[in-house]
C-alpha cells in the first residue's frame, strides 16, 4: 500500500513539526530506529538486464538501463554517453501544480548526475566503438513508484545496480561497416566501473544536533538542514551537499562521515552478492515468465534483502562504530578528567590552583618573539655628508622674465 496516495504531504502542518521536534529532542523516532540506524534494503532483478526494482523502506525506485549507437561530442570523440532520466508522475503531493513535480525531479537528476556522471563512475572511454563516429549511448531513467523519504539514496542504489546488471550486445567494425550481434551469437558484455559511489543522507534539527540517517518523508520534511554525503567502495569521499538553516560544524560532518564510509562501502558488498545470486540463478536454467516492469512485480520474482545478506559483515561494522564512538568519547573526557585530579590535589593541599601549571606549552606551536631591532637616528648623519636645510626661504629666486 502506498504511503503517500492522499491529498496532503506529511511534515507540511506546524502540529506535525512540533512532534517531531520533541521526539528528536528525547532521541526517539516514529518508527523505533535509532539514530544512526537505517531501513531494510531491498533489490529486485528484472528477466531483462539492467531493471532493478529497490525498496528503502516504503519508499520504492525502478531503474532501467538501454543502451543505443550514436555519436559522440566533439569535445570528446573517444567518450560515450552516460545519461540519467527522473521521473515523478506517480507520486502525489500536497501542491498538485506541475512546478512541484518539475522542481524536484529536476534537483534528484541534477544529484544523480553529480555522483555518477561527475564523478565519472564509469569508464567512458570503454564506450567507443569507432573514434569521432560510433559510441554507445547509455540511458538510465528512473522511475519514482512511492515516495516515502530519503529518495536519493534509493535512487543511488537502484542506479548503481541497474548499471551493474546491465549487458551491452557486442559490437564489430570492419572496412566502414558496423555489425551488432546478437546474445545467441556472442555473448553480452558488462559495463566498466572505475569506482561505485553510493549516497547516505543525514537529517538535523534545531532540538537535537545529532544527525538521524535515513530520514522518513515525515522526518526529512520537518527537518532543518539536510547533509547528504556520497562514498564509493575504497571510502573515498565523491560528493558532499549540505543545506538548511542549522549550521554545521565539522564536527558534526565528521561523524556522518565515517559512518556514510562504512555504510557504502557495505551496500556495494551487498550489491555484489545480489548480482552474483541472480547470476547463478540465469545460469540454473530457471526462466521467468515475464519481462519488463511486470516481471519484476511479479511474486515469482526473488527479493534480496541487505539485512539476511549482510549478517555477519553488519555485526562488524556495528562493533566498529562502536569502537570508535567510545575512542572519541575517551579523547573527549582525557583533558577533563587532568583537570579534576588537578584540583582534587589543590584542594587536599589548601593550596591555590596555579593557573601556569594548566596552561599549555606553547613555545612549540607558536612563533617566537623576535628581539627588538636598534633604532636609527636619520638625523645624524656622518662628517663627509653635510646637512641639507629644506627651508623654503633658502630656495634662489629666479628672475622673473619680463
Amino acid at each position: 500500500m502506498f504511503m503517500n496516495t492522499g491529498l496532503f504531504e506529511p511534515g507540511k502542518t506546524k502540529t506535525e513539526r512540533k512532534f517531531v521536534q520533541q521526539a528528536v529532542k528525547q532521541s526517539q523516532r516514529l518508527d523505533g530506529r535509532k539514530s544512526g540506524e537505517s531501513r531494510n534494503v531491498e533489490i529486485t532483478f528484472g528477466g531483462e538486464y539492467g531493471s532493478v526494482i529497490v525498496a528503502l523502506g516504503e519508499t520504492k525506485v525502478m531503474a532501467q538501463v538501454t543502451c543505443d549507437m550514436g555519436t559522440p561530442t566533439t569535445s570528446r570523440p573517444n567518450e560515450g554517453k552516460l545519461q540519467l532520466f527522473v521521473t515523478l508522475a506517480g507520486v502525489s503531493y500536497l501542491d498538485s501544480v506541475q512546478k512541484t513535480h518539475d522542481k524536484r525531479s529536476l534537483t534528484l537528476n541534477s544529484l544523480l548526475e553529480r555522483t555518477f556522471r561527475t564523478s565519472r563512475c564509469v569508464d567512458l572511454e570503454s564506450l567507443c566503438v569507432a573514434s569521432e563516429l560510433h559510441v554507445w549511448c547509455i540511458r538510465v531513467d528512473v522511475n519514482v513508484l512511492n515516495h516515502d523519504g530519503n529518495l536519493y539514496d534509493a535512487s543511488t542504489i537502484a542506479v548503481l545496480a541497474a548499471l551493474m546488471h546491465f549487458r551491452r550486445p557486442d559490437v564489430t567494425f570492419t572496412d566502414g561497416e558496423l555489425r551488432t550481434y546478437t546474445e545467441k551469437e556472442r555473448d553480452m558484455i558488462p559495463l566498466l566501473f572505475l569506482h561505485y559511489p553510493v549516497s547516505v543522507t543525514y537529517c538535523i534539527y534545531t532540538s537535537n544536533f545529532q544527525p538521524f540517517v535515513d530520514p522518513t518523508l515525515l522526518e526529512e520534511n520537518c527537518a532543518d538542514s539536510t547533509i547528504i554525503l556520497s562514498f564509493n567502495s575504497y571510502q573515498e569521499l565523491c560528493t558532499l551537499n549540505a543545506g538548511g538553516t542549522v549550521p554545521t560544524d565539522v564536527r558534526t560532518i565528521m561523524q556522518c562521515a565515517r559512518s556514510a564510509a562504512n555504510r557504502c562501502k557495505a551496500m556495494v558488498t551487498f550489491v555484489r552478492k545480489a548480482l552474483d545470486l541472480d547470476e547463478q540463478q540465469r545460469l540454473q536454467g530457471s526462466t521467468r515468465k515475464y519481462t519488463g516492469m511486470l516481471g519484476l512485480m511479479a511474486k515469482s520474482s526473488q527479493k534480496l534483502s541487505f539485512r539476511t545478506l549482510m549478517k555477519g559483515e553488519q555485526k562488524q561494522e556495528q562493533q566498529q562504530q562502536h569502537k570508535s564512538e567510545d575512542m572519541d568519547i575517551e579523547a573527549e573526557a582525557r583533558p577533563s578528567a587532568k583537570l579534576e585530579e588537578c584540583v582534587a590535589e589543590n584542594v587536599e593541599n589548601d593550596q591555590p590552583a596555579q593557573e601556569e601549571d594548566l596552561r599549555m606549552d606553547a613555545s612549540g606551536w607558536l612563533p617566537q618573539e623576535a628581539e627588538p631591532e636598534p633604532i636609527i637616528d636619520l638625523t645624524k648623519q656622518g662628517p663627509g655628508k653635510p646637512k641639507r636645510k629644506r627651508n623654503k626661504g633658502n630656495k634662489k629666486k629666479q628672475p622673473q622674465s619680463s
